[in-house]
């Protein structure tokens, strides 16, 4: 096994009571009911010691180089190579547990300012920098008003015994799994879960924020949800401060990171998670799925996941909450959106009505972001499913964008067109096609006849003329969202399939069969391209469309899309049920 990507490498090591005849350099506990097992290195260590006096004054063992706070530890502790810092500690040191010479880091360590009973675990990879885990716990110990000099980390890679584990590797394929000597066998998941019930606080490291490195290693996934199904323990994850600067700023920037982030928090899967060495991969899934399946082990560490992000966003508007003024407007609208945009909807609701009413305190009803914050509270009321609450503060946004903007503005067009969303969903299909000729006749005069926004309204509009019965009308607009689109974003984007499939329906109900699947297919073709075949969900959607035309052809190519070895969960039914409802299956 490869330390570089391995999260976190665990002892092969006895796990036999503490040897007799140890040299005077093994360590002794000030409390004797310190279990050796569980001994952790306090947060001042880390900081002062081994980071200031220890890593930034040594070189990396292997390479000769001079190492710094961004080495990562499989640089710090290469275990392929010479002993590093943390071997090189323990070298001339009994072990406590086994009474051989080499020790892990943590027994080497004198006095309750550097080592005790550990008070949290931290789970994160060998991949991350020693500078981030130090700044991450600092930092939680100062947002915790702890102690530095009183909380002990357990930490693997100074924990566990490394000389042993590298003696182990040399008998074996390296591997994080723990190897009783006495049996030969793995203990892995039942030391584990014991050490997780005596320390009783987990701490799971994210980082970067916006692609975390946690997230895609089994051995992390598989520890965090030990630890949060592990009803005496708690679960807190954390981040380096920098991370959280990061993520703040791309808040105020709307950089869009974040709602990518929800997305790839709410699709952790263990059975896609890596791990250096293929027999603990194998090792933790067969655990995972003998115990409590795929699917329950994913819903739970999603749900811990998006709580998490929860927290982190609220955090950050606390922060800002005194300061009532136009930027904090704009903060707690952004982050109402995400919350909006990722179906946390009484949250989005509460951060838009604390920017209404700023606005209306401050700025004023007759101003822009009083009206944008109008329109952001109609967007939640849609999303509820409330269209006469979403209808009523559209018209309150549109009358203040019209006093402020006049009619010709690109916020008075969008506001137009959420008016018309909202009448089609109500069955007001006259009412909502006058709205979005109302959009296109503003957006003509103030934005590029190109523009993709300009495309999308005329989609809209073809969608109310088809449901209207005037299939000639619907095509024309649809084929003049076409020729936008392909100009605006290229002939491969998704939206230029998303126009195919619209056209498609549309010459399916003037009984052109045969056009209408050839459209289907352009955009079945664009799917497969920019999504790939692993979209196994929305392929399945054109593939509904292609049946109406042809359903041999849907058969065929629903066959062609499932994977040999798929699994009889959700997403295998969701892909069989309608070839079952066609009687194709």
């Amino acid at each position: 096994m490869s330390s570089e990507d391995s999260p976190t490498p665990r002892p092969a090591v006895s796990t036999a009571g503490t040897a007799t005849n140890n040299t005077s350099h093994q360590h002794k506990p000030k409390k004797d009911s310190a279990p050796l097992d569980t001994l952790g290195v306090s947060v001042h260590h880390l900081q002062h010691v081994l980071l200031a006096q220890e890593i930034l004054t040594s070189t990396d063992a292997s390479t000769g180089n001079f190492l710094s706070r961004d080495s990562k530890i499989y640089e710090i502790e290469n275990l392929k190579g010479p002993p590093g810092i943390i071997r090189t500690r323990g070298t001339n040191t009994v072990c406590p547990i086994d009474g051989r010479l080499g020790s892990a880091y943590v027994h080497c360590l004198q006095g309750d300012d550097h080592v005790g009973e550990a008070t949290h675990m931290l789970s994160y990879s060998w991949n991350y920098s020693i500078g981030d885990i130090v700044d991450t716990l600092s930092d939680f110990c100062h947002q915790h008003k702890l102690n530095p000099k009183r909380t002990y980390i357990w930490i693997c890679c100074l924990c566990v015994n490394q000389h042993r584990v590298v003696e182990h590797s040399a008998q074996q394929e390296q591997s994080g799994m723990i190897v009783n000597p006495a049996n030969n066998k793995v203990d892995f998941f039942a030391i584990f879960g014991e050490r997780v019930k005596k320390i009783g606080h987990l701490l799971a490291m994210m980082a970067p924020w916006n692609a975390p490195i946690y997230i895609t290693r089994v051995w992390c996934i598989f520890e965090v949800f030990t630890a949060h199904t592990t009803n005496a323990c708690k679960v807190d994850i954390v981040m380096p401060p920098k991370e959280k600067q990061s993520l703040e700023q791309d808040v105020v920037d709307n950089g869009g990171g974040i709602d990518a982030l929800y997305e790839t928090l709410c699709n952790t899967k263990v059975e896609k998670a890596k791990a250096s060495v293929e027999s603990d991969r194998l090792a933790i899934l067969g655990q995972v799925e003998s115990d409590v399946g795929y699917s329950v082990l994913n819903n739970r560490v999603n749900d811990l996941l998006r709580g998490w992000m929860h927290g982190v966003l609220t955090q950050l508007v606390s922060a800002r909450e005194n300061t009532n003024d136009k930027d904090y407007v704009v903060f707690c609208n952004r982050i109402g959106d995400i919350f909006q945009h990722n179906g946390e909807h009484s949250a989005s609701m509460k951060l838009h009505q604390t920017a209404l009413a700023i606005c209306e305190t401050v700025l004023g009803e007759n101003h822009e972001k009083t009206g944008k914050t109008r329109s952001l509270i109609g967007d939640v009321f849609l999303e509820r499913g409330d269209y006469e609450g979403a209808l009523f503060k559209y018209k309150e946004a549109l009358a203040i964008g019209l006093s402020v903007f006049g009619e010709s503005h690109p916020e008075v067009a969008l506001t137009h067109n959420r008016i018309g969303h909202v009448l089609s969903d109500l069955g007001d299909k006259e009412g909502a096609l006058t709205k979005y000729k109302e959009t296109l006749a503003i957006q003509k005069s103030v934005l590029d006849e190109d523009h993709p926004a300009v495309a999308t309204t005329y989609n809209n509009i073809g969608l109310i003329l088809k449901e209207q019965g005037d299939y000639e009308g619907a095509l024309s607009k649809y084929e003049e969202a076409l020729a936008i689109t392909v100009s605006a974003l290229g002939k491969d984007h998704p939206e230029v399939a998303a126009t195919y499939n619209n056209i498609g329906l549309a010459i399916q109900k003037m009984g052109d069969y045969e056009r209408a699947l050839s459209k289907h297919e352009e955009a079945l073709a664009i799917q497969l391209s920019a999504l790939g075949r692993s979209s196994r969900l929305v392929t399945l959607q054109q593939h509904c469309r292609l049946e109406r035309c042809n359903k041999k052809v849907l058969c065929q190519n629903m066959t062609k899309l499932l994977p040999l070895d798929c699994q009889l969960g959700q997403e295998y039914i969701l892909m069989w049920q309608p070839l079952k409802i066609l009687g194709l299956y």
